[in-house]
C-alpha cells in the first residue's frame, strides 16, 4: 500500500530528529571502535563498566580495597554520575554491535569557580573513598592550572576506563586524542588531570602533556605507613599532568551586568566531591 505524502513527510521528519539526536563522532580507529558523545541512554551501561573494570583495579582504589566496601563505590559512583550530567564525556563503543566498551569522563572547570572550590573543605563519608581524595587533593591544590596553563576554562579528567580485553591497544592515546578534539570544538583550551600509572603519565607526555606536580607512592604516608601499597611493577607516583591545546583561543569573557537595584550571588550547589583519577 503507497504511503500518503503526509505519511512520507512524517518519516522524513523522525529520520532527520534522530540525525539530530545523534551523538558527535571524535575519532575511529582500525580495530572497529568509535569514540562519541556519552549520552544518558548509555550512562547505566557506563557504570557497570567502571565498577566491573575500573574500581578493582585502579592503583589507589585498589590499594585501599575500594571494591570491596560498598558505601566507598556507592559514594564513589554517586560522583560519577553528577560528572556525566555534564555532557562533556566521551564513550567508547564498537561497531556494529554498538557495545560501550570504554569511557573518558570529564568535565569543564572554570577559574571563576575556582577559589570557591578550594576555599572550603570537601566532605567525603567513607574512610576508605576518603583517603583516595585526600591524596588526589594533594596533588592538585599547590598548582593553580589556571594561571600556569594561562587559562579560564580546562576540560578535567575524572577517569579513563576500558573493559580488560581492550587494553594495551593504544586506545588510551587515542580516547585522549578524542578528548582534544572535543575540547578544541567547545573552544576550551586546555585539558588536565590525574594520573596513576607510568603507563597513562607516558602517553599523557609524548601527546604534549606536562608534569605540574608528583607525588610517590612509598612517600605518602599516614600514621608513619605507606598507603598505596600495591600499585604493581613501575608505577612509582601520581602525577597532575596538562595539555594546552595549540591555537585554541578561549571567547572574551562576557561581564556580567550588575543591576542598581538588585544583586544576586550566583549559587554554589556543587555536589560532588573533587578529585580526578586516570
Amino acid at each position: 500500500m503507497a504511503k500518503s505524502e503526509a505519511e512520507t513527510e512524517i518519516e522524513k521528519m523522525k529520520i532527520l530528529e534522530e540525525r539530530i539526536k545523534a551523538p558527535s563522532i571524535w575519532g575511529r580507529v582500525p580495530c572497529g571502535l568509535r569514540f562519541e558523545d556519552l549520552q544518558d541512554k548509555r550512562y547505566e551501561d557506563a557504570v557497570t563498566l567502571i565498577k566491573k573494570h575500573y574500581i578493582p583495579e585502579e592503583i589507589t582504589f585498589r590499594s585501599v580495597k575500594l571494591a570491596q566496601n560498598q558505601e566507598g563505590t556507592h559514594e564513589f559512583i554517586h560522583n560519577v554520575r553528577i560528572w556525566m550530567k555534564d555532557k562533556m564525556s566521551i564513550a567508547a563503543v564498537k561497531e556494529g554491535t554498538d557495545q560501550l566498551v570504554g569511557v573518558l569522563i570529564m568535565r569543564i572547570q572554570e577559574k571563576s569557580a575556582f577559589s570557591r572550590t578550594f576555599s572550603r573543605v570537601k566532605i567525603t563519608y567513607n574512610p576508605l573513598y576518603t583517603t583516595v581524595t585526600t591524596f588526589y587533593n594533594e596533588i592538585e591544590k599547590p598548582v593553580n592550572l589556571f594561571d600556569e596553563l594561562g587559562v579560564r576554562r580546562y576540560l578535567k579528567i575524572y577517569l579513563l576506563a576500558f573493559k580488560s580485553r581492550y587494553r594495551h591497544r593504544g586506545l588510551a592515546n587515542e580516547m585522549l586524542k578524542a578528548a582534544t578534539a572535543l575540547a578544541s570544538s567547545a573552544n576550551v583550551p586546555a585539558i588536565a588531570g590525574i594520573f596513576t600509572t607510568s603507563r597513562g603519565q607516558a602517553i599523557a607526555e609524548k601527546l604534549g602533556f606536562i608534569k605540574y606536580n608528583e607525588i610517590y607512592y612509598i612517600r605518602y604516608l599516614i600514621e608513619d605507613k605507606i598507603v598505596f601499597c600495591d600499585t604493581g611493577l613501575g608505577n612509582y607516583g601520581a602525577a597532575l599532568m596538562a595539555y594546552r591545546i595549540p591555537d585554541i583561543e578561549e571567547p572574551p569573557e562576557l561581564q556580567a551586568q550588575r543591576s542598581s537595584r538588585l544583586n544576586i550571588s550566583p549559587i554554589d550547589n556543587e555536589e560532588e566531591h573533587d578529585e580526578k583519577i586516570v
